[in-house]
């Protein structure tokens, strides 16, 4: 990747009107997040790009962390399903804060939940920015005056270019013969806006648009301005409708194995950090072009049952092979185009070639007689129909993959909550007979001791575009694997967490020509001297097999075993109000294991800084590093402005640096 310094411009209009009841609300400290989850959402979603780089946009996973902090859940006025969105909590923890909360009535300070069983001042910290103290508002009629008074309105128009402009922005200079294929008609700036309304949590209404650089603005294959919009009107919480959504939307239901569209924290191997998964029907504003759901959504109440339903329809990008003579529409494609990208001639012949129809639905029961017993099991169905055949060429790797025009997929999930364990699993089936399953437990002996175990075993078969669950693969098939993980809190001020993760691979994958077995361990140590001092220590390790290099087009290659290590440390320090020091020094090697693997190293230095009370924060940082080839690269979430995100793979060679 070319060395890109990209410069972003955020306007904000954030319009907030008063509720008819405010009460006093715990200010926010200045401190550092305690050593027991320091840097763990940032690693989570470096080692997401690392694994599914290729097949995934995170546009709407880093909309979900600017959610999370952005729109805190009031526990005086939450339910029950707004508190399961809490992070970094156990489920005995979240079950503990519910039945305190339904014991007690309101809460009046965020000191006062020490009192629950397993809150001490670590956790509390941990879950502070995602949390508000507040009395219960009042919700008003749903007046045109209350409509306008009590709506929230956010508005967020981005600006961004990269520099140095690369040569498809060139201008083609055929008598000098600089830059004689210049490709992008439009120019390098990307535009983005987002607008969202809000009434209390009975009414969303949002728009959004993008328009990528290199492609057109108002013109050409632009006429209409952006390049993507996506919209939803999303009624929630009235009577038994607990969910009303049009527009553009995700789905994800149980693990994610029959049905999860999008993206979640979580859904590959790392540190357990309690993410919860979110399920459920969720309107979307996120600028995927691969990933998203179009048409109408509802999901109904009844006490202990929920019914919910589903329908998209919308075009789909993708590679031609075949081209109906009387129709002039595509009657086959190779693969799906998942950039995004409508700049080029090529680009643009790829744009929504074919139809996506995908429907479903899900019922779900749940049942808890008491706080120390709990239920839930869960049916769900998805059916997709294409209106071109995906016929991807056949290798030996790839010969039980998804090939045709529709499919259905169907499963059953269940939940059981005993006293201190948590059981939960899901078993799925494609249309071919393909078999899916995982089951998992996660176990509290202690209040300051999380365990988590995790068994899948996804046959090669198994077909489903739309999974979305716990493994090392991006698509869940031919993996089998047990995982485990710990995070342990073995002094006040102390946090150890670790995990190790046993996969096979039954059958041949992408530069495997062979079934393959590997294993992947990590350990985190946090130590937060002091309020404002924390010290974290990082040691990551995966062993796999792969094809080792050999003669061009040669059919089978021999096999090599494949070592990736990694050493972090990071240092966080507070020294004064409104500034935040961050430095991270990393050294990687990556390569066989019998042969010597050279190291790259990553050191940054990172200053936020608070400037006054209506700017939230600068953040600026240096770098420097040395890393020799692609796979030793070194991926590093950087920080972006609302709803960015920016994860590139740092490597230096003769393709330069990201």
């Amino acid at each position: 990747m070319k060395t890109i310094l990209a410069i972003s411009i955020e306007f904000i209009i954030w319009l907030v009107f008063p509720f008819p009841a405010i009460g006093q609300i715990e200010g926010k400290s200045d401190s550092i997040v305690s050593s027991g989850q320091a840097g763990r959402l940032d690693d989570l979603i470096e080692k997401s790009v690392e694994t599914m780089e290729m097949d995934h946009d995170f546009a709407d996973l880093a909309a979900d962390l600017a959610d999370l902090s952005a729109k805190p859940v009031n526990l005086n006025a939450a339910r029950e399903d707004e508190l399961n969105a809490i992070p970094f909590l156990t489920e005995q923890q979240r079950r503990d804060l519910l039945s305190y909360i339904t014991t007690y009535g309101e809460i009046f300070s965020i000191y006062e939940l020490q009192s629950i069983q397993g809150f001490d001042t670590s956790l509390i910290q941990n879950i502070r920015p995602y949390i508000l103290i507040s009395p219960a508002s009042r919700v008003p009629p749903p007046t045109p005056k209350n409509l306008i008074r009590f709506g929230r309105h956010d508005l967020m128009v981005k600006y961004e270019q990269g520099f140095p402009e690369s040569l498809g922005y060139l201008a083609a200079d055929s008598v000098m013969g600089v830059n004689p294929k210049s490709q992008y008609p439009g120019s390098p700036q990307r535009y983005y806006f987002r607008y969202a309304y809000s009434w209390f949590d009975k009414l969303q209404i949002g728009i959004a648009g993008e328009k990528d650089p290199g492609e057109q603005f108002f013109r050409g294959a632009q006429s209409k301005g952006m390049d993507f919009y996506a919209a939803y009107f999303c009624l929630s919480n009235i009577g038994i409708l607990k969910n009303l959504t049009i527009g553009n939307f995700r789905v994800s239901y149980g693990q994610g194995l029959t049905m999860g569209s999008g993206l979640s924290l979580g859904a590959v191997p790392g540190f357990s950090t309690n993410i919860p998964r979110a399920t459920g029907i969720r309107s979307s504003l996120g600028m995927s072009e691969a990933s998203y759901l179009r048409g109408l959504a509802a999901t109904i109440k009844f006490k202990r049952l929920e019914i919910s339903g589903f329908a998209s329809y919308h075009p789909r990008d993708g590679t031609t092979i075949s081209i109906d003579s009387s129709s002039s529409r595509a009657e086959e494609i190779s693969s799906f185009a998942t950039t995004g990208y409508h700049r080029t001639n090529l680009e643009l012949a790829k744009r929504n070639v074919l139809t996506e129809l995908v429907f479903g639905g899900n019922v779900n029961f749940t049942m808890s007689p008491n706080q120390q017993i709990g239920f839930k099991i869960g049916v769900t169905g998805i059916f997709y129909k294409y209106s071109a055949a995906v016929i991807p060429p056949v290798h030996p790797y790839n010969q039980f993959g998804f090939r045709g025009n529709q499919n259905m997929n169907t499963g059953i999930d269940f939940q059981l909550r005993y006293r201190g364990i948590h059981f939960f699993g899901e078993i799925g089936r494609s249309q071919n007979g393909g078999m899916a399953w995982l089951t998992g437990a996660i176990l509290t002996p202690d209040p300051r001791v999380c365990i988590t175990l995790i068994y899948r075993n996804y046959h090669l078969t198994y077909q489903n575009l739309f999974s979305n669950a716990f493994g090392q693969n991006s698509m869940n098939a031919n993996e089998r694997g047990i995982y485990t993980a710990i995070s342990a809190a073995i002094h006040p001020k102390v946090n150890l967490s670790g995990y190790i993760d046993f996969f096979s691979f039954p059958w041949l994958k992408y530069r495997v020509d062979a079934p393959t077995h590997g294993q992947e361990f990590g350990m985190i140590l946090g130590w937060q001297s002091s309020r404002n001092v924390l010290f974290n220590i990082r040691f990551y390790q995966k062993n796999t097999r792969s094809n080792i290099a050999s003669e061009p087009n040669q059919i089978l290659h021999t096999l090599g075993d494949f070592l990736t290590r990694s050493y972090r440390v990071g240092f966080e320090w507070l020294p004064g109000n409104g500034i935040l020091l961050k430095t991270r020094i990393e050294v990687k090697e990556a390569g066989e294991s019998s042969a010597n693997r050279p190291y790259g190293y990553f050191v940054y230095q990172e200053a936020q800084i608070k400037v006054c009370k209506r700017l939230e924060n600068i953040t600026l940082r240096f770098a420097l590093f040395d890393i020799p080839d692609y796979t030793s690269r070194i991926y590093v979430y950087e920080p972006e402005v609302l709803y960015g995100y920016s994860v590139p793979a740092w490597l230096t060679c003769g393709c330069g640096a990201a």
